[in-house]
């Protein structure tokens, strides 16, 4: 009984954590996603309906600009996830110390989080671009959706290509390396500043379009991401508190 009441206790502890985070930003999170579909969807929709319609659903998310919406609704939704963290740390701050969890197990728990939030937005963009996919087909009056159609879609548009790499491995592990970067840097504790994920953030932005193919842009992109997850891992070994 004792073990489980330990267990018990620590559970709620670790969603206490959750839910200070998930109060404060999530909220505002899918707020940014949905204007990041509907701006989208506008602009889809305004090529479609143009006088000259585009010719491939490659030509359709380029001149709709689906990369900038991403990139956008991306550093809004880091720096929702860095300023609801920093909040947390001056207003709850006498919370989280009642709370008995150490430093490690609450940068673990932000990390979780921040993951979550950032794997929600690559699965809402690509949701968004199935549904242009079938737009397009209805407004050029295709014969419907078909595997090939899709694959050769994200095959052909580098921006598509890198937000569903397919079977190309190291695109996988580049957009896995991002992610796990973005999300450890968010959930730093803001008094270390924001330059390291503001400038991962512009790199992102700038070479997260490239070509097919494993190519010095991703191994470099990759390279960076695995020095600010080893430094920010090393960090908080370091800056445990002890138990």
């Amino acid at each position: 009984m004792t073990g489980n009441g330990y267990k018990i206790r620590k559970s709620r502890e670790w969603w206490s954590v959750w839910a200070l985070l998930s109060r404060g930003s999530f909220y505002k999170v899918l707020v940014v996603l949905f204007l990041m579909v509907l701006g989208e969807w506008i602009s889809f929709w305004r090529i479609l309906r143009g006088d000259s319609p585009p010719g491939s659903l490659e030509e359709l998310v380029n001149k709709g600009g689906a990369s900038v919406f991403f990139m956008a609704a991306l550093g809004v939704i880091l720096l929702i996830l860095a300023g609801t963290i920093g909040q947390a740390e001056e207003k709850s701050r006498n919370t989280l110390m009642r709370l008995k969890i150490s430093g490690w197990q609450i940068f673990f728990i932000r990390t979780v989080y921040c993951t979550l939030c950032l794997l929600v937005l690559f699965s809402v963009q690509i949701t968004a671009i199935f549904c242009a996919a079938e737009l397009y087909e209805r407004a050029v009056g295709g014969a419907g959706l078909s595997e090939q159609f899709l694959f050769l879609a994200f095959y052909r548009n580098e921006f598509l290509h890198g937000l569903l790499p397919m079977e190309e491995l190291g695109k996988w592990v580049r957009n896995f390396l991002l992610i796990l970067a973005f999300a450890m840097e968010a959930a730093r504790s803001r008094k270390m500043g924001s330059v390291t994920l503001i400038s991962l953030f512009v790199l992102t932005a700038a070479w997260f379009i490239s070509p097919v193919g494993m190519g010095y842009r991703d191994g470099i992109v990759d390279f960076v991401c695995v020095v600010v997850i080893g430094a920010d891992v090393l960090q908080m070994l370091f800056a445990r508190e002890p138990e």
